[in-house]
């Protein structure tokens, strides 16, 4: 029997485009990206700095549509932190994104407990 992990595997889904917080939140900066809350940074930036405690959390994989990474790669440079980024060629709501970042921490520690 393998050891269980001691590190929780944090994943930030990045999903959705934010219409109805429309003119804040629009296609080519959708609502998680936007600073909306805190004037610094946006909701997806203070997502990721509160599971980077590295005694606590492995490293984060975020889950975003293939039009965000460069955007997603952007804000988590500002903000200093390393993610490894998984894109959806096409959105399919959050079971499949969740089943991704499952398969994805498993095969990096099959007794991981994800987040």
């Amino acid at each position: 029997m393998a050891e269980p992990s001691t590190l929780i595997h944090p994943v930030i889904l990045c999903g959705g485009s934010g219409t109805r917080l429309w003119p804040a939140s629009r296609e080519s900066m959708p609502k998680q990206f936007a600073r909306l809350v805190d004037p610094e940074q946006s909701t997806f930036q203070a997502t990721a700095r509160r599971v980077a405690e590295p005694g606590l959390f492995a490293r984060a994989s975020v889950i975003a549509a293939a039009e965000s990474r460069f955007i997603v790669a952007e804000q988590l440079q500002q903000v200093g932190l390393g993610a490894d980024i998984i894109l959806e060629p096409q959105g399919r709501d959050s079971a499949a994104a969740v089943a991704v970042a499952a398969l994805h921490a498993a095969a990096a520690d099959p007794q991981a407990v994800v987040l």
